[in-house]
């Protein structure tokens, strides 16, 4: 009888200098030295039940967007920039929301609100597209 394997685990392969690992068959990451480092790399997604925490060099999506279908998208020191990071002239903020000058929007945004930025001022829109500066 002829066993058709699906191959779950690790792989070194010797082509590449690396240690791939599997799941069901697909390759989903590896595993190679670069300077005395260990890098990992991953092909597809990771699930993880108890969390994931990124220690160094931070998280760079590319491509997909991140989307939080439960629970809050937190930023507990540092800021949330929209937009190329520029530095400010003297100090930098802490726990700022830092929008670079986008596209302005047109037509209204049904059930919904949004705040964005020019060049000169912060700006809201509301559901009926009416644009206003935000104001003291």
């Amino acid at each position: 009888m002829a066993v058709n394997a699906v191959v779950t685990g690790w792989r070194r392969d010797r082509a590449n200098s690396r240690l791939d690992f599997f799941h069901n068959g697909v390759r989903i990451g590896d595993i190679s030295g670069a300077a005395g480092a260990e890098i990992l790399s991953t092909v597809g997604s990771i699930t993880s039940a108890t969390g994931m925490t990124v220690t160094a060099g931070g998280l760079t999506i590319t491509a997909g967007g991140a989307v939080v279908t439960a629970g809050d998208t937190a930023v507990t020191a540092g800021n949330v920039r929209l937009g190329a990071i520029e530095t400010f002239g003297t100090t930098e903020p802490t726990q700022w929301i830092v929008f670079k000058s986008g596209t302005q929007p047109a037509g209204a945004i049904t059930t919904s609100s949004g705040l964005g930025a020019n060049d000169t001022t912060v700006q809201k829109i509301i559901a009926a597209s009416t644009i206003n500066n935000v104001e003291t």
